[in-house]
């Protein structure tokens, strides 16, 4: 007798995820290798006894507490498939909508050249690159073992890759190369600590910058789940949230160029104190406080 395996699944996760009948559809997708669509037409089915041993593994993981993402190591993002590890923050709804500004500025303002820091899995460069033509974007972070992940997610959806390729074990192997071709633009990854690491003919040269910094305080930070879920040093922002955000803002200046943007992805605590910052490093800016989707203020946008 065939069973309506996602209501089991649905109900086990119930407890303890938000979102119990979507994360039924994905990690059973992830285990069958069917599309969540199918799944939805096709209610009842039996798995085998490998695909009973990887659902219950998997439970298992969920039920202590390690993220969706992180347990079947994919996520999607923008329409792109992601690889993800516990080296990396999950990709957010919110930063997708930071990636629909700067393709509508990057399309009224006929930019090239963007600088993503804080780049993590690499999803803002990897996206931009697939929806805008003729980029050189550049992502840079902190941390190797995040590098890692985004030189992956680069190399999987670069150009004149095969789709059966793409999902091949050969392309979750550690990358070293810099620079990666993904439609008509160009992505690489640099290891930084925001600009610590350019060198000095790199300045002036970006008409973009973007930035997903840590944002949240560090008092909030450990009193909230996330604090043991994702890695602390992609989520906490020092004492006010904001440590992050004005280093940045003092440097930027240095290598953005005339007529350029710096958008902000900020918390939403956070909207009049970083709006204050942008103020004060650039006074003769067009500095403005943009709502995300739910209306919270979400991102502090600067043109020059």
């Amino acid at each position: 007798m065939k069973r309506e395996i996602l209501k089991e699944i649905s109900k086990q996760l119930d407890t303890f995820s938000e979102t119990p009948a979507l994360d039924a559809q994905v990690l059973l997708a992830h285990i069958t290798g069917k599309s969540r669509a199918w799944l939805l037409a096709h209610p009842e089915l039996n798995l085998s006894p490998a695909e009973e041993k990887k659902l219950n593994n998997a439970l298992s993981k969920l039920k202590n507490d390690i993220p969706l993402p992180y347990v079947i190591g994919h996520w999607e993002f923008f329409g792109l498939e992601l690889h993800i590890s516990d080296a990396v923050l999950i990709p957010r709804p919110e930063t997708e909508e930071l990636v629909e500004y700067a393709l509508d500025w990057l399309r009224a303002n006929d930019g090239h050249r963007v600088l993503d820091v804080g780049t993590g899995s690499g999803c803002i460069p990897i996206s931009l690159a697939r929806n805008a033509p003729d980029l050189n974007v550049v992502g840079v972070d902190i941390s190797s073992s995040a590098l890692d992940i985004a030189r992956q997610n680069a190399q999987k959806h670069e150009e004149g890759l095969h789709h059966k390729d793409r999902k091949s074990t050969k392309f979750l192997e550690k990358s070293q190369r810099k620079t990666f071709k993904i439609n008509s633009s160009e992505v690489q990854f640099i290891q930084s600590n925001l600009f610590s690491n350019f060198p000095v003919f790199q300045r002036s040269t970006f008409n973009l910058i973007l930035a997903n910094l840590p944002y949240i305080p560090t008092k909030t930070l450990k009193t909230l789940d996330v604090y043991h879920r994702e890695p602390t040093l992609a989520l906490d922002g020092g004492a006010d949230g904001l440590d992050w955000i004005r280093q940045l803002l003092t440097d930027a200046p240095r290598y953005l160029s005339s007529k350029g943007a710096i958008m902000l992805e900020i918390d939403s605590s956070h909207g009049e104190g970083a709006l204050a910052l942008a103020d004060e490093f650039f006074p003769e800016s067009k500095n403005e406080l943009v709502q995300d989707l739910s209306g919270r203020d979400r991102f502090i946008i600067i043109q020059t």
